[in-house]
């Protein structure tokens, strides 16, 4: 081989690994453009969603109150409202005790009559007995939902007098704002749920963003060739070891066995081996792109799409990367946020 032909092979080998790397470098530097370019849409509309949650000064005339102050107005009328009926129907339960105290102090004490009317040794005197100390114990249960009833009183009493000057201190309060404007801070919610949404499509976008991204290593210029192989130089190695091993058979034909009656003739047989596999590997992410070579070329690159099933047949690195070689000499990413291993 002359020196020309060598010198034009080497500069042909280092223009290509210059264009390897050019590739690599600039595909690796889109990939990262865009996923930073997605990243800064959803900041953005993070932002946006933070500032329009906060609402904006708006000066409003309503009488000069604001309309929380008139809301608590509303809630304490009903705070006074509900005690008041409270302490009215406790003071009914503690009148119907009252009332019937009197017929209940009759009944005991006629009661008590006719027992002391009767000797002890009078038949009828353990059943006047009975009739006494049911009395006494019906006004004694009285006696005390009375006291119970009085207390309950004197409670609600306190409540709703608690609940009326709540009332009347936020009154004299609305009352101090005669014709003022007011101050206060609304928030749009159509602009707000706009920019949620916004926020929502921005997250999803940044996702497929990274799914999609890749990591591009150039191997070193050592390696070139073992990386970036054509296939047009693929095919002639396969078809030269297809010429040496036919030349081979060629030989054996020819060669002959002695026999004592005859020589016999053999007949090669062909054995075709299956080429078998390391493991196999399941499609994690989203998708996983197969490349013709370990360069990465975009040109040519097939797409695995999740939970599709590969046979690995060989482990390859490049530089501190690692792949997979699968079925029809194809290379996929080893990386285990991608793929997963099975059995």
């Amino acid at each position: 081989m002359n020196k020309t032909l060598m010198t034009t092979m080497a500069a042909g080998a280092v223009f290509g690994a210059g264009v390897v790397t050019t590739q690599g470098t600039q595909a690796h530097a889109d990939a990262k453009s865009e996923v930073q370019a997605a990243q800064n849409r959803v900041d953005s509309a993070k932002a946006k969603v933070d500032e329009l949650s906060k609402g904006k000064d708006v000066t409003e005339v309503q009488g000069g109150i604001p309309n929380d102050l008139k809301q608590q107005i509303t809630d304490a009328q009903n705070n006074v409202k509900n005690a008041q009926k409270t302490l009215d129907d406790t003071a009914g339960y503690l009148q119907y005790y009252q009332t019937q105290k009197t017929s209940l102090q009759q009944k005991l004490d006629e009661a008590t009559s006719a027992s002391n009317a009767l000797s002890e040794n009078d038949p009828a005197y353990q059943q006047s007995r009975v009739a006494y100390y049911t009395a006494k114990y019906a006004v004694q249960d009285n006696d005390a939902q009375i006291q119970n009833a009085t207390g309950w009183v004197k409670s609600y009493t306190i409540q709703l007098q608690q609940a009326k000057d709540a009332l009347k201190a936020l009154q004299d309060k609305a009352n101090s704002y005669g014709g003022k404007t007011v101050t206060v801070k609304k928030v749009d919610q159509a602009a707000l749920n706009a920019a949620k949404k916004e926020y929502k499509e921005a997250v999803k976008a940044l996702d497929k963003a990274k799914a999609k991204a890749v990591t591009y290593n150039v191997p070193a210029v050592g390696k070139h060739n073992e990386f970036t192989k054509t296939a047009e130089t693929k095919k002639a190695e396969v078809k030269h070891e297809a010429a040496k091993k036919a030349a081979k058979h060629e030989a054996k034909k020819h060669v002959t066995k002695k026999v004592t009656k005859k020589a016999k003739k053999h007949v090669i047989k062909k054995i075709v081996k299956k080429a078998k596999h390391l493991f196999s590997v399941r499609i994690k992410a989203k998708k996983v792109y197969a490349y013709k070579t370990i360069a990465l070329h975009k040109a040519g690159r097939k797409v695995e799409k999740k939970g599709t099933k590969l046979y690995v047949y060989k482990i390859v690195k490049k530089g501190s990367k690692q792949f997979y070689k699968i079925a029809g000499n194809r290379v996929i990413t080893a990386n285990k946020h991608y793929v997963v291993k099975v059995k």
